[in-house]
């Protein structure tokens, strides 16, 4: 009787520290899912603003240069606009 009341005890130890590991795993897996969704939620913002930034740079750039230098700036600004709008889709 005591032999069945020790293997008892130890298969509740052993599924108790399985549920424990669960539990943790969990724990861990939604933190990351968390973690996951605030580094995304930053990168857009920060997309956001240098997608702001670049147009304003552009209007201000575009109305003070003229001439040949003008194009090659304006397709600079272009290039860097397409990388933004690839990083945010």
């Amino acid at each position: 009787m005591e032999e069945i009341a020790k293997k008892l005890l130890k298969e509740l130890k052993k599924n108790l520290e399985k549920i424990r590991v669960q539990a943790i795993g969990s724990s861990k897996i939604q933190k990351s899912h968390t973690m996951k969704q605030e580094a995304k939620k930053q990168g857009e913002t920060a997309i956001q603003s240098a997608n702001k930034a670049l147009s304003s740079s552009s209007q201000t750039l575009e109305s003070a240069v003229k001439g040949q230098f003008e194009k090659k700036v304006t397709e600079a600004f272009e290039k860097q606009q397409q990388t933004l709008d690839k990083l945010s889709s």
